[in-house]
């Protein structure tokens, strides 16, 4: 399918539950309506307020619903979703060809875990939570001695890996804040 600057549209700012779009110009009302009939065909659309003079559309859709089903789904529908947010400068790639091919294997694996569990899990949840889960088998096997201390050392790998795994830097490569982002 061919698309169109018709067919784009921004995205501006999303928070649970609804997301604003921009229709970009040059627009005419008519086509901000006949892009706003267009979303609300969206099956995970539950309403969409539109503001033709300036191109906004105000979609509400199911709190726990995230933002990346809304947008497959738009694009399904052949409306391409450009993000008008502000994107990070691109970091200087200081990580080998392999690593790099690691690293794009996991993302994908986690937006597909994320898709599936419709946002409530990702795999920074589920590693340090395998983990756990092993810790516990362990200990309960071990009956509390520290025979092998496996059960201990998956424990601590558990909580080690959820706070780092959460762990926000400002920059890709930057010094890690503690879960705070600085602006």
């Amino acid at each position: 399918m061919v698309r169109t600057a018709g067919d784009t549209i921004y995205l501006e700012h999303v928070m649970p539950g609804r997301a604003r779009l921009r229709v970009p110009k040059p627009r005419t009302p008519a086509r901000v309506r006949t892009m706003a009939g267009r979303v609300r065909r969206s099956h995970r659309v539950r309403d969409v307020t539109v503001n033709t003079a300036t191109g906004g559309l105000l979609v509400s859709f199911a709190p726990d619903d995230p933002i990346d089903l809304i947008v497959e789904d738009l694009r399904s529908l052949g409306i391409e979703i450009l993000s008008a947010l502000n994107e990070p400068a691109t970091p200087v790639r200081t990580q080998s060809t392999g690593a790099a091919v690691v690293r794009n294997v996991m993302a994908r694996a986690n937006a597909k875990l994320h898709m599936t569990t419709r946002g409530h899990v990702d795999l920074r949840l589920a590693v340090p939570a395998i983990y756990l889960l092993l810790a516990s088998r362990n200990f309960m096997r071990q009956r509390g001695r520290l025979r092998d201390a496996s059960w201990y050392q998956l424990l601590y790998w558990a909580f080690d890996s959820f706070f780092k795994l959460h762990e926000v830097s400002t920059v890709e490569g930057g010094p890690r804040t503690g879960g705070r982002r600085i602006d």
